[in-house]
């Protein structure tokens, strides 16, 4: 068993309590399978046969909808588990997509199964887990009941979350890598950080939303000539402009 395969499996919530011995005999089960990008991991329907740790890359959760369109449920990170599901049901409720070059490990569900019989303390992680994926599941379904905007102010807003150290009600005067400067006049602090990168496509960004293109194209508009964000020319970086304004438009 490679040292690699162990701190991946350390570094993921769901076997972060585990002893050294419960860690060891759960990592025997994960086999390491590796996928370009854009290559389908399992779709909606088929045989529920495993769940998998995703270690590097990026994966996006999608379901297919009866008029042929797709709806991102969620976009899988390095170190978070998905098709946790697998393990409770026939068929897979979702389909899968990586959407970079993508390192994962599969667990077949059967092996699960009987290790979680022996293993009371994953059991409880595993329900922990799949708590907060049923939290995160509800709060899609409340996103889906807002406008267009309000969505698309909710995920701009995470995004500076997680990206800025110190995004805060657009009092900022500018930013190095939107304004081309990194301080104020001598004796101010710098402008706080206000450029975000967008890490999908707007077409992936729009079934994120539960939109269109067209329509997030339109809201991107909007947005711009209201003062609240501009953007670069390929559309990669966005600068807030006002978070004050976008913290309004999302309660909208």
């Amino acid at each position: 068993m490679t040292t690699q395969k162990l701190a991946d499996l350390r570094a993921a919530s769901l076997f972060a309590h585990l002893d050294d011995g419960q860690l060891e005999r759960f990592a025997a089960l994960a086999t390491p399978v590796e996928f370009p990008a854009e290559r389908t991991i399992f779709l909606q329907g088929d045989a529920a046969e495993a769940f998998f740790l995703l270690s590097a890359g990026r994966v996006k959760v999608f379901k297919m909808l009866r008029d042929g369109r797709t709806a991102t449920v969620r976009h899988v990170e390095a170190g978070q588990t998905f098709a946790e599901a697998a393990l409770f049901h026939e068929a897979y409720p979702s389909s899968s997509e990586t959407m970079a070059e993508s390192r994962l490990y599969r667990f077949d569900k059967r092996k699960v199964l009987d290790l979680l019989l022996a293993e009371p303390q994953l059991s409880v992680n595993l329900l922990a887990a799949m708590a907060h994926l049923l939290g995160l599941l509800n709060r899609r379904v409340e996103e889906l009941l807002l406008p267009v905007p309000a969505r698309l102010a909710r995920y701009l807003l995470t995004l500076a979350d997680a990206q800025l150290d110190a995004p805060s009600g657009g009092a900022a005067a500018g930013s190095s890598a939107a304004a081309g400067s990194s301080a104020g006049p001598a004796g101010e602090a710098p402008p706080a950080p206000r450029v975000v990168r967008l890490p999908t496509t707007k077409r992936e960004l729009a079934a994120r939303l539960g939109t269109v293109p067209e329509t997030l194209s339109r809201t991107f508009d909007r947005l711009k000539r209201g003062g609240v964000l501009r953007m670069s020319g390929d559309h990669e970086l966005i600068e807030i402009l006002d978070f004050g304004k976008l913290h309004r438009l999302a309660q909208e």
